[in-house]
């Protein structure tokens, strides 16, 4: 009877470890892994036109050999020269139910790897989430021999970036008020050029975007304006407070603040260098001298006035 049980025992742990090994044969697993190609040709050809702008986006595909069901947002760590550690990696952003995942990253102002990037055989991360088999079962993360190093066809270079944004301070106390002129001075890592062709008067007038309450004015340029002087890093521009500006959390510089005709490379947005709710940098254009606010003309009796007729 001892005996019958004790082979009994050992069915079960052979079966038991035959199904473990069977399910572990099933887990889906990474069968191959590629990154987009850039899109930016650069007509100079001061840039490799195999190379990675500012803002353009790597997107990262991942195959695996089952479909898998994905939760949360896990992301896939870019080896990028200018990034520690793990501060560049692209996000889960498609694929859930299928056997390929999309992941993407934008590239910043400031990235920048000259001889290609390079993902890690571990460089897939859950990221709080999960990636399992749609059958059930964990699926597996690492990319073996798909990974890669230094990818001379996937060069990132960040290029001109906003390296500091910078506010006048108010004539008086922290509050521009009506009259007042709102300076930003956008200084960039370098100089940078027009995005080709001659200027004219025609060409798109470059301006210097202001976020004032719930409204985005438009700031002027002012050293050589209306076009931006390409030989220098600081880019200045004005807006004049009109009645209507108010904002009484202080003055946001966000996103992407320059308009206008610039070369691919140059970096519109200012991104770890914003400005938000300034509280120094309040606006009240109620406040201030007296100002024209409207102008309004009596009506003629039809459409036009006649001699001897007033017109107030």
């Amino acid at each position: 009877m001892i005996r019958a049980l004790r082979f009994v025992a050992f069915l079960l742990v052979v079966l038991w470890t035959v199904g473990a090994e069977e399910v572990a044969a099933q887990a889906p697993t990474v069968t191959g892994l590629s990154v987009n190609t850039p899109t930016t040709t650069d007509k100079w050809q001061s840039y490799a036109n195999n190379t990675f702008f500012a803002s353009e986006r790597i997107r990262v595909s991942v195959a695996f050999s089952a479909s898998v069901d994905v939760t949360g947002t896990p992301h896939v760590v870019l080896g990028i020269d200018t990034c520690p550690g793990d501060d560049c990696f692209a996000t889960y952003v498609s694929g859930t139910g299928t056997t390929s995942l999309v992941f993407e990253y934008a590239v910043r102002g400031g990235d920048g790897d000259s001889d290609g990037i390079s993902i890690a055989a571990d460089a897939l991360k859950l990221n709080s989430g999960t990636i399992n088999a749609s059958s059930g079962g964990a699926a597996v993360l690492d990319f073996g021999t798909h990974a890669f190093s230094n990818s001379s066809s996937r060069i990132v270079a960040g290029g001109t970036y906003i390296a500091s944004v910078s506010l006048n301070n108010p004539p008086s106390g922290d509050t521009y008020v009506l009259g007042d002129t709102i300076e930003v001075t956008f200084t960039y890592n370098e100089t940078h050029g027009y995005s080709g062709g001659s200027v004219s008067a025609n060409s798109a007038i470059t301006k210097g975007k202001v976020t004032i309450g719930e409204n985005v004015r438009d700031g002027f340029y002012v050293k050589g304006h209306p076009y931006p002087d390409f030989s220098n890093r600081d880019w200045v521009f004005r807006y004049v407070v009109t009645v209507n500006d108010v904002d009484a959390d202080g003055i946001s510089i966000v996103g992407e603040v320059i308009t206008g005709p610039l070369r691919k490379w140059v970096d519109k947005n200012v991104r770890r260098q914003a400005i938000v709710n300034s509280a120094n940098h309040k606006v009240d254009g109620y406040k201030g001298p007296p100002a024209i606010v409207g102008v309004a003309l009596s009506a003629p009796p039809g459409d036009t006035y006649g001699r001897d007729e007033t017109i107030e």
